[in-house]
């Protein structure tokens, strides 16, 4: 294709925390055709940026085509926050180094998606991206919990979304399906599609359905009440610094993040990493981690910890997001306990 005269096919993945946006965006890499390069643009919520980290080992599997997927990490936030100067910058990068065929947009689950799609479809991105269908992951089981179904961004994210795809099917009851069903066929304007799966695993033909401008702008219209406020603050950390890692925690829309870096020379024991983390119960926690026995990804949703063998890395990355404070220095000083000895 012609990349002076052909906008960049572009698509929003969108969904809330831990609902499967990033295995979702694997599953679409490995149906990448060889000769086209992807551009995938990820935003957390946390400050570590652990999703951009995964992807990019990930995409080191698909040994054919993986220098033709550049990844391109904004964490910390909210992508259309600051007059959506994070967005800009790292759009521009990724477009300016890997000139894509297509891009993936991966928002943070407590992002503000009315926003982000204004400005991907604003002047300064019309004449460079083709902004298709906005597509939503959706945990069906959530449908029954107050704290995701009240959520504001849980329920504009269902609102603005072309593409509704109900994921981790298989973990699904009988009432669970007939919700999702029901809830689904009442929304207005009907979805292009709606689509049921699991591990995130849908065909990559949905990412040419177009995006609905009428859509976009009926929520607007009813949703102008709601005010475009976001705080998320860093927490001041204690003068005492262990060389073996970095801490980065933050704290904004009644949700703490605890996230820490650690330095090449460190490997955990993996049994002992496992033991500690399984048992916390938090909304999210994402690592990507250097062990004994080789590199791993680790993803655990409400309480469910799934370990998964990843290629090399450089270092090891944690993160937490919990609705509540947690006792993050005990926590630290295990997580220091759990590393091999040196």
């Amino acid at each position: 294709m012609s990349k002076q005269v052909d906008k960049i096919p572009t698509n929003i993945i969108t969904g809330f925390l831990g609902v499967g946006k990033t295995t979702a965006i694997q599953q679409l890499l490995k149906q990448k055709p060889a000769d086209e390069t992807w551009g995938i643009l990820v935003n957390e919520f946390g400050q570590i940026g652990i999703d951009g980290t995964l992807l990019s080992a990930f995409s080191a599997t698909l040994t054919d085509q993986a220098q033709r997927i550049i990844v391109k990490e904004v964490p910390g936030g909210c992508l259309c926050c600051v007059a959506g100067l994070p967005m800009k910058m790292g759009l521009n990068m990724l477009i300016s180094k890997a000139k894509p065929d297509r891009i993936l947009i991966e928002p943070t689950g407590l992002g503000h998606l009315q926003q982000v799609i204004k400005d991907l479809s604003g002047e300064f991105y019309c004449d460079v991206l083709a902004l298709n269908a906005t597509i939503c992951l959706v945990d069906p089981a959530h449908l029954n919990d107050a704290k995701y179904f009240e959520n504001n961004h849980f329920q504009d994210q269902i609102s603005l979304a072309d593409v509704l795809v109900a994921n981790k099917t298989e973990q699904l009851n009988s009432e669970d399906k007939a919700r999702f069903m029901d809830f689904s066929s009442q929304l207005l304007p009907a979805k292009q599609s709606v689509l049921w799966t699991h591990h995130g695993d849908f065909s990559a033909d949905t990412l040419t359905l177009p995006l609905d401008a009428q859509r976009r702008s009926q929520h607007l219209s009813a949703h102008l009440k709601h005010s475009h406020t976001h705080q998320h603050k860093k927490e001041p950390l204690e003068l005492f610094m262990d060389p073996r890692f970095e801490r980065n925690h933050g704290e904004g829309q009644d949700l703490f993040s605890y996230g820490w870096v650690f330095n090449q020379q460190q490997t955990f024991n993996l049994m002992a990493l496992a033991t500690l983390l399984e048992p916390l119960e938090v909304i999210r926690l994402k690592a990507a981690i250097k062990t004994e026995q080789g590199c791993f990804a680790i993803n655990s949703v409400n309480g469910e910890c799934d370990f998964m063998p990843i290629s090399e890395l450089e270092m090891s990355k944690i993160e937490i997001i919990s609705m509540t404070a947690l006792p993050w220095q005990q926590l630290e000083k295990a997580l220091c306990e759990s590393l091999m000895p040196k």
